[in-house]
């Protein structure tokens, strides 16, 4: 039996770029299933938040004649605060469930009466400066968005503006306005992160991830949130 020379056993110059090649093309197959796959964990991460915040609301309520946390007034959004003790949860951190894991802009932590939120209220729900309404009032809550992904106003520290005040459906429906229950969609207003945009935030893969006010998460791709889902039925 002849046994091969250390040169022969030796890989060409030519086979090594062969491989090469190889492994790069896998790679390149790789890594956009990787980053899927990690964009459909920061969405899931995300609605898992939503639901315990949801969950979390629904608790406040029931221990307050089902009337839902205030939003707030001055530079932080007060529904955090109040119910953040129902969640076990320092609503101060920059990673909590108040603060979406898929945001582009670096959330910072609070600091004195200041939480870290890049969520959204309702604003007819949870008007910012006004009454809460009382949840079992409303007739769709299994279809009415309670809170939602926001876009974050990086001259605030990256976060979100805390009360979803456009468009009209979301401020009209809970004060005294609009009860329309129409199937047109709504619309999606400047979906990027600049100013304060009291706008939902479609930052997953062109959805928007929401809480409904029943408890349940949702996620809707850009242009499927109906004025249904907005506008309050009592």
């Amino acid at each position: 039996m002849k046994i091969p020379s250390k040169a022969n056993a030796a890989f060409t110059l030519i086979e090594l770029l062969v491989v090469i090649a190889i492994i790069a093309v896998l790679a390149s197959l790789a890594v956009p299933a990787v980053n899927g796959a990690l964009k459909r964990g920061t969405g899931a991460a995300c609605l898992s938040n939503l639901r315990q915040i949801g969950i979390a609301t629904i608790a406040y309520a029931v221990d307050n004649d089902m009337v839902l946390p205030a939003a707030g007034g001055g530079g932080s959004p007060e529904w955090a605060t109040s119910i953040a003790s129902y969640t076990g949860v320092d609503a101060k951190r920059n990673k909590s469930i108040f603060v979406c894991p898929g945001c582009d802009v670096t959330v910072q932590s609070g600091t004195g009466a200041e939480v870290a939120v890049t969520y959204g209220a309702h604003g007819g729900l949870m008007p910012k400066g006004g009454e809460p309404m009382a949840l079992d009032l409303v007739k769709n809550a299994s279809s009415l968005i309670l809170y939602a992904d926001m876009c974050q106003n990086p001259g605030n520290k990256g976060w979100s503006p805390y009360s979803i005040e456009n468009p009209g459906e979301f401020k009209g429906g809970g004060r005294g306005g609009s009860t329309s229950t129409t199937d047109a969609a709504i619309s999606t207003g400047p979906d990027k992160d600049s100013g304060n945009n009291a706008w939902m935030r479609y930052r997953h893969s062109g959805s928007v991830n929401a809480v409904m006010g029943d408890g349940s998460a949702r996620s809707f791709k850009k242009g499927t949130v109906l004025s249904s889902n907005a506008s309050i039925v009592k």
